[in-house]
Order: structure tokens, then C-alpha cells, then sequence
């Protein structure tokens, strides 16, 4: 049997032998656990200049304690009250906030609290917390203890049980617990020793002083860490389900777990990992703390008492059980040890791009507008905007596609922090995603070359309809350019249908209420399709700078020809120039709306990749469904030359994402 320094060399701090004797002399000499100091601090923390905690100051303390712990996919239940505490105190009035013994007794049932906020909270709506705290504190010392002490002098002999109880708890509070600093952390052995005291040559740990001290801490914001490492006999319990013996069905289990031993129970299909708990019989109950933890080389080592730089086959092989359960719970695989990406931004940095960027797309839309305003119907102003309606279907569909798909179903090339290299990245669905590109590209190929075949032999049978050009897809802007020398009234523009546009602008009608209604819907239209893009670059630039980049460019692309068009129409419905500004410019400032919105709950990942779904979907009809139809369809006394200049546009946008997409990475500012 081991002796009581050996057991606590392997459960506390896998120190060796002298290093920890020291340790224990140091908390010999040192008498840390003052509960007077302890309660001072939390005093002085939460109610500063108070003597003791009031009912608000109690108030203070349950805030603190609710705002520190998180649930998992949801906001934990805030159920912390001065009423409940008389489940934990008889005879309890609020009116007395809690003196310094009263709180050393209920800080159990707070750290409870903690350790399992749902369950807690359930327990104190059943009235519960009292009952439930008494389990709490024997399932840490074990139901034979009498007292609240943990000795460190002579310690019982289920002193182990007592350490792996408290550091049970510690890894759930850890679970849980949301701190203010991340570095440096307090581990077990250090909240033991700040609240170790000792009489003589005899030194011991009260349970509600340790308490007390986590308590202390967690109000603090101070970073918690469990470092207790179990022992080697772990790895090869949990890999037998805690048996002596591995069935056949078991063995067969863990290689499918491992991906290894084909044969017939492979069928052919690849068998993700699982979960070891799910691998072995449903009557496994794992009653372990470290089934989650990922043990770095130096723990491993630790664990096996292995000192030196260079491993043996002997001992590699006996520390194969380990590396089996590593792979077998998955645990090291759910870490992100990376640090904060560099390219992320902070908070005020997201707001000043996002905003700059969403006001320079507005003036570009608003300068297009006023050359529009004092330029001639071309065939070179034509051919501008039709580049720009191409540019802009490749870079919506591009950025929808090679960007943002791959970032919200988490298959982006590069990970915030990630140092691997093309040539260790899997390509296959960007691979798959330009076949899906080119697809698009090939029957748009096909489609306008038969449509420019065909319009070429329809105007050499028909040639009155030969001089006839536009500026824009849909005819809008040809209508207002004509309007400019022609007073009379037309009716209402059809954006896609060219044939039904040409005859209602030849024959005037008189304007209907429809018609008198139609500007105030266009700008409400507008309005929703500028919140939607506010969205898009609120949610891009809340995962980087550089994704930012790639969706204003897409956004500005396809927004200027959209506001050309808008404003075309309105002066069409008889609407003054200034008036038309006004709305035009009106129905832009939704996007900024739409922006700090995105801005404002984009600081979880899970509501920026459902943005990102949005944008995405948005961006594809918009490219697919709006604009790629009216570059067909289009008009030009030079198709080819329009034919070319679109095919360009569409490259270089789908170009530049693909970009975007291979190298963001190695972008920098």
C-alpha cells in the first residue's frame, strides 16, 4: 500500500517526493485559512465600507455568482434569492443579510450553485437546497465523516476519497464558470492552501473554509483550473468499462471506435468516432472526472512516473492505454488550444470597419445616381453598368458560395489560429463548390449565346426595333434617359419582362393609384433589401476584417446598379429629382440599422453562422434569381462586345472570391 505522500503526490500535484515535502512544510509554517479574512474580503468585494453582508449586499452576491456561471446552449436560470436562503439556515430573516458564520454555513450550498446551476435551481423551486447541500458536502467527505475537517497531518484513510470529492467539484464549477482573466488560474492546491490552518504540529482544511475561499474568487473573476491528474490504472478502467475482462462485441466496438479491424461489421461505411460512453454497454455510468480531459505529454508522463526525455519501447508501451483513451473520448479533439485569432476584431474595430465600409458603399450608390443625373444615354455608360451587374452576380454568388457556405456548416479552410498549410488542408468541397460554379457559368454560356443568335435573326427580319439600346438591364435607366427629353407620362416599369417594358413606355396612360403608391413602395422594398445587406456586413465583419472585405465587395457590386434602377424608377412615376434623392437616401439609412443589429448579436458564433445561412440565401436569389436573368436578356447594338465585358465581370468576381477564399490568411493590414 502506497503511504500518505505517495497518494498525495499523484492525486495533487505530481511533484516528486522532495518537492512536495517541502510544499507541505511551507503549508505548515503558513496559517492562511482565517475565516475573519476571508469574509472581510468578500465584505469588502461586494459591499464596500459595509461591516457585514446586508440584504442588498447578499443581493450583490447572487448576482455575481449568476452572471459568472453559463449553461450549455442556454442562459441559465437566474433562482438565487435572499428568501431561499432560509432553506439553508432556520430560523433565517432577510432582513439580517448573513454574518460571517452564517455565510461560511451556506457557502456549500452556493458553491453547489456552481457546480450544477439547472439542477440547483430545480431543487430550490422544490424547496430542496438545504437536503440537497447536506448530500453535496457527504458526497465530498464520504458519509462516515462527522465533522467538516480535511486533515493534511494524518489523514484517514479515505483522505483520497476526499481530495477526488473536491476536485469533482472543482471541474464542475470549471464547466460552468465564466472568468474575468484567463491567466493565471488557481488550481485545487491553491485554494487548499489559502484556506489550510494549523494548531501545532497538526494542520487541517475546514470544507466551509474552502468554500468560502471559492466563493471569494469566482466574485473576483478569478481564473479556476483543475490540475489533479488520476492514476495510470484510469486509462485501462475506462478502455474495460471498469471489468476485468473485454468481450468479443466490446473489443469489436473499440476498433470500430478507432477506425481500424474492416471486415463484414464494416459494411462499407465509415463509422465516425464515438463517444466511449456510447461504444461500451448502456449500463456504463462513468463516475469519473478526468473522462473529458485532454492530458498533455508532460501529464502522461507524470501519470506513468516516466522521468526522462526519451521514451523507451517498455515504457511506450505502457503508456498505450493512455493514448487509446485519449483517442476513445474524443476529449483532446473538442480543445481549441489555439489562442484568439488575429484577424478577429475587437469590439471597437468591428464597429468603425463595418460602419465605414457600409457608409462608402451609400456614397458610391449616391455618386452613381448623380452621374446618372448628368449623363447622356452611351453605349460606353451601357456596357459600364452591365460589367458592373456581371462583377456583381460573380462576387454574390462567389462570396455566397466559396465563403460564406463553407463558414456557417464549418468546413472554412482556415480555423482562427490554425497553422496548417494548403497541402495538409482537405480541398475536395471548395473542388466541389467550383464544379457547382462552373455548372452555373456553362448553361449561362449556352443561354446567352442563343439568345444573342436568335435577337440577331429576329432584328434582320424586324428592323424597326433595331435602334433601340439600353443603359441597364430591364430598360430602366434607357426609359429615364429618354424621359429626360420626352415630358410625357409612362407607365409602370417591369424590371425583367424587356418586350412589355418597351410597349408600356411607348404608349402613355394615365397614372392610376397604383401608380401614385408605387414610389412609396419601391423605397419600403428598398428599405428591407438595404437592412438585409446592413445584416450581411454587420455578421461578416463579426468574424474578421477580411470576411468583411469579401461581402461589402459583393454588397457594393450589386447595390449600385440596384439604386440606379430604384431611382430611374421613381423619376419615371413623376416623383421631383430632390424628393427622389431624399427617398433613395432615406431607404439607404436602413442599413445601418441593419448593421448594428447584426453588429450587436454577432458576438456568439452560433448567431453569426445562422446570419451567414441568411446572407447566403439572400445573395444567391439576388445574384441567380435578379440579376443574372437581366444580363440574357439584355439589349445591345454590340452583343459580343457586351457578351465579353459580362463574362469578365463574372470571372473576375468568382476570381477575386476564390481568392479571398485560398489565401485570407496570409491578408494582413
Amino acid at each position: 500500500m502506497l503511504d500518505w505522500f505517495s497518494t498525495l503526490h499523484t492525486l495533487l500535484t505530481g511533484l516528486p517526493r522532495s518537492d512536495l515535502q517541502s510544499t507541505l512544510c511551507l503549508l505548515l509554517n503558513e496559517a492562511r485559512g482565517d475565516k475573519k479574512d476571508i469574509y472581510r474580503k468578500v465584505v469588502d468585494l461586494v459591499a464596500p465600507g459595509e461591516k457585514f453582508l446586508t440584504e442588498d449586499a447578499l443581493r450583490s452576491v447572487f448576482e455575481g455568482l449568476e452572471k459568472r456561471v453559463q449553461c450549455p446552449g442556454v442562459s441559465c436560470e437566474k433562482c438565487l434569492s435572499v428568501s431561499g436562503v432560509s432553506q439553508l439556515l432556520r430560523n433565517y430573516s432577510s432582513s439580517d443579510g448573513l454574518q460571517m458564520e452564517e455565510f461560511f454555513t451556506t457557502a456549500a450550498g452556493f458553491c453547489l450553485f456552481l457546480s450544477s446551476p439547472e439542477d440547483t435551481c430545480g431543487v430550490i423551486r422544490e424547496g430542496r437546497w438545504g437536503a440537497e447541500t447536506q448530500h453535496f458536502i457527504e458526497s465530498i467527505l464520504g458519509h462516515g465523516h462527522r465533522d467538516n475537517n480535511i486533515s493534511t497531518s494524518h489523514p484517514p484513510r479515505d483522505s483520497v476519497t476526499e481530495y477526488e470529492g473536491l476536485e469533482r467539484v472543482f471541474l464542475d464549477i470549471e464547466k460552468h464558470y465564466q472568468p474575468d482573466a484567463h491567466e493565471p488560474c488557481l488550481s485545487l492546491n491553491d485554494i487548499l492552501e489559502e484556506s489550510s490552518d494549523h494548531h501545532g504540529d497538526h494542520t487541517h482544511v475546514e470544507l466551509d473554509v474552502v468554500f468560502g475561499n471559492i466563493l471569494y474568487h469566482v466574485l473576483r473573476g478569478d481564473c479556476v483550473r483543475a490540475h489533479v491528474l488520476p492514476e495510470r490504472q484510469y486509462f485501462l478502467d475506462y478502455i474495460f468499462n471498469r471489468s476485468e475482462n473485454l468481450t468479443l462485441h466490446d473489443f469489436e466496438k473499440l476498433l470500430r471506435s478507432l477506425n481500424l479491424g474492416g471486415g463484414e461489421h464494416n459494411d462499407g461505411h465509415d463509422h465516425p468516432q464515438t463517444e466511449p460512453h456510447r461504444s461500451h454497454p448502456e449500463g456504463r455510468r462513468s463516475n469519473s472526472s478526468w473522462d473529458a480531459t485532454c492530458f498533455s505529454p508532460e501529464d502522461l508522463l507524470r501519470i506513468h512516473h516516466i522521468d526522462s526525455s526519451a521514451l523507451t519501447r517498455g515504457q511506450f508501451t505502457q503508456i498505450s492505454p493512455a493514448l487509446i483513451q485519449q483517442m476513445l473520448s474524443g476529449s483532446c479533439s473538442e480543445i481549441s488550444p489555439s489562442p484568439v485569432s488575429p484577424v478577429s476584431l475587437s469590439t471597437a474595430e468591428r464597429y468603425g470597419y463595418a460602419t465605414l465600409a457600409n457608409l462608402l458603399i451609400c456614397l458610391m450608390a449616391m455618386f452613381g445616381i448623380v452621374v446618372l443625373l448628368f449623363t447622356a444615354c452611351t453605349q460606353v455608360f451601357e456596357l459600364c453598368i452591365q460589367f458592373c451587374i456581371s462583377l456583381a452576380v460573380g462576387s454574390l454568388t462567389g462570396d455566397a458560395l466559396l465563403h460564406l457556405l463553407p463558414a456557417f456548416l464549418g468546413l472554412h479552410l482556415h480555423e482562427h489560429g490554425s497553422s496548417l498549410d494548403h497541402s495538409e488542408v482537405n480541398l475536395d468541397f471548395l473542388y466541389k463548390l467550383l464544379v457547382l460554379i462552373a455548372g452555373v457559368y456553362f448553361f449561362y454560356l449556352m443561354e446567352s449565346i442563343f439568345s444573342i443568335v436568335t435577337r440577331r435573326e429576329h432584328h434582320h427580319h424586324d428592323g424597326e426595333e433595331s435602334d433601340l439600346h439600353h443603359c441597364d438591364h430591364g430598360k430602366v435607366l434607357q426609359m429615364f434617359q429618354r424621359e429626360k427629353h420626352n415630358k410625357n407620362s409612362i407607365s409602370q416599369v417591369d424590371l425583367v419582362d424587356t418586350e412589355k417594358n418597351e410597349k408600356s413606355f411607348l404608349e402613355p396612360v394615365e397614372r392610376r393609384r397604383e401608380q401614385r403608391l408605387l414610389p412609396y413602395m419601391i423605397t419600403f422594398g428598398d428599405g428591407i433589401h438595404n437592412f438585409a445587406d446592413g445584416l450581411a456586413l454587420g455578421a461578416a465583419f463579426s468574424v474578421s476584417w477580411r470576411s468583411g472585405l469579401a461581402t461589402s465587395l459583393a454588397v457594393l457590386c450589386h447595390e449600385l446598379p440596384h439604386e440606379l434602377g430604384d431611382f430611374a424608377i421613381l423619376l419615371h412615376c413623376g416623383v421631383p429629382v430632390k424628393k427622389a434623392l431624399m427617398l433613395n437616401f432615406g431607404s439607404a439609412l436602413t442599413s445601418f440599422i441593419g448593421l448594428y443589429i447584426a453588429l450587436s448579436v454577432s458576438t456568439e458564433t452560433i448567431a453569426t453562422e445562422w446570419i451567414s445561412a441568411v446572407t447566403a440565401g439572400l445573395f444567391l436569389y439576388v445574384g441567380l434569381a435578379d440579376m443574372l436573368p437581366s444580363m440574357v436578356h439584355v439589349d445591345s447594338r454590340r452583343p459580343w462586345l457586351m457578351f465579353l465585358l459580362q463574362n469578365l465581370g463574372l470571372l473576375s468576381g468568382w476570381g477575386i472570391l476564390l481568392l479571398l477564399s485560398l489565401y485570407e490568411d496570409q491578408i494582413g493590414l
